[in-house]
């Protein structure tokens, strides 16, 4: 029997990754104040404007060299193709950093921090992973950017929040969602994308597709459900914006597992995830005291960190021959070599973001005044309102 040309959901899933980044425009935007929207979602634009031009003119052959569309099994039409969605995970990464520092950074800063932060971080992490770097050759499983995309992302966003410090009268002025519709819909759009982003993109058979598929939405589902669980337990009341959250966790956990890892193994990883995340998000940021604005450490940054040894602990080639054995299924190495590669991608994208932001500080202040702060980024960077 003749196999299935790959290319043709490569295409799909570069078209549901753009999806993807869509979804977390509206996400974000929602969240924000209104005074702020039209900024924020402009900053995932940017992502994806400046990524696109950096990557497909140098990036991608830097990270994976010529010939990745051969070695990915993609018939020679599908040469360009695959350096795009490439463009795209990295402008996703980009876009969620933006997430930790809205409602204050600049522009122009920000598209800077950009260009330089998908050169010296995410491009060196997509080679050690899956370039054929020292992590691959360690072992280190990552189907589609637990560690690339998200770990990186949040770590990246927890410094850059730090670093360029809190919104003014955080913690003592309500800073609540603007328009948590849009932030449904931008959800929604997330978890639609999410079966491009995270099932395997022409790399692998569609027999690990379709699994990967089910694999993403019993995640989500059980991830929902545990944030709404633990949420009704300590606030009496179930919110729907934690609901959509736990569904963003899930999709996050299940990102490095979901080509590796059976349906039940995804619903335990989804549980944890909407556990974990929400005590971060609702504890842990309480007490450390940091203004991560949209959360992408506690939801990013944990999630993918509890996914990457998720994937040590419940990766079987059963479900995936060109994988590994996880832990729980006799070979306990995995989950040595998930640990390492999480821990040095979360070091690597910290140390490098800190160093990164503050030599740019320099040059550029990194924040704007507390006059244009106060009156909104949308006019005071922009020019515009999003609301009349």
């Amino acid at each position: 029997m003749t196999q299935p040309d790959p290319s043709l959901w490569l295409f799909v899933s570069t078209i549901l990754l753009m999806v993807t980044i869509l979804g977390v425009a509206l996400f974000y935007g929602g969240m924000v104040r209104s005074k702020n929207a039209l900024n924020t979602i402009g900053m995932l634009l940017a992502a994806v404007l400046v990524v696109s031009i950096e990557w497909l003119f140098f990036m991608d052959v830097l990270v994976y060299g010529q010939g990745g569309a051969e070695e990915s099994g993609l018939s020679a039409g599908a040469r360009s193709l695959l350096p795009l969605y490439h463009a795209m995970t990295a402008a996703l990464a980009l876009g969620l950093v933006a997430g930790g520092i809205v409602e204050r950074v600049r522009f122009l800063f920000f598209l800077l921090f950009g260009l330089l932060w998908t050169l010296l971080v995410f491009g060196p992490l997509a080679l050690w992973l899956w370039g054929g770097g020292w992590l691959a050759k360690l072992g280190c499983l990552d189907f589609s950017g637990g560690a690339v995309v998200h770990i990186s992302a949040g770590v990246a966003a927890l410094v850059a929040a730090i670093v360029i410090g809190p919104r003014r009268g955080y913690g003592r002025t309500e800073m609540m969602p603007h328009h948590l519709p849009l932030s449904f819909l931008g959800v929604g759009l997330m978890w639609v994308g999410w079966f491009g982003f995270s099932s395997g993109a022409g790399r692998v058979s569609m027999a690990v597709v379709t699994n990967a598929c089910v694999a993403i939405q019993m995640s989500c589902v059980a991830a929902a459900l545990s944030w709404m669980v633990v949420e009704w337990v300590q606030r009496d009341k179930p919110t729907a914006l934690g609901m959509a959250s736990g569904a963003v966790a899930g999709l996050v956990a299940i990102t490095p597992a979901a080509g590796y890892v059976g349906p039940l193994s995804a619903v335990v990883i989804g549980i944890g995830a909407g556990g974990l995340c929400y005590m971060v998000v609702n504890y842990v940021k309480l007490i450390l005291g940091y203004d991560d604005a949209l959360d992408v450490f506690g939801m990013h940054g944990i999630g993918g960190l509890w996914g990457m040894i998720a994937t040590g602990l419940f990766a079987s080639t059963s479900i995936n021959a060109d994988g590994s054995d996880g832990l729980f299924y006799g070979y306990p190495y995995q989950f040595f070599a998930q640990a390492v590669g999480a821990v040095a991608v979360a070091a690597f994208a910290g140390a490098m973001s800190f160093l990164l932001l503050k030599g740019l500080a320099v040059m550029l202040p990194a924040r704007v005044d507390e006059e244009a702060e106060s009156m909104g980024l949308d006019l005071a960077q922009h020019g515009e309102k999003g609301y009349s």
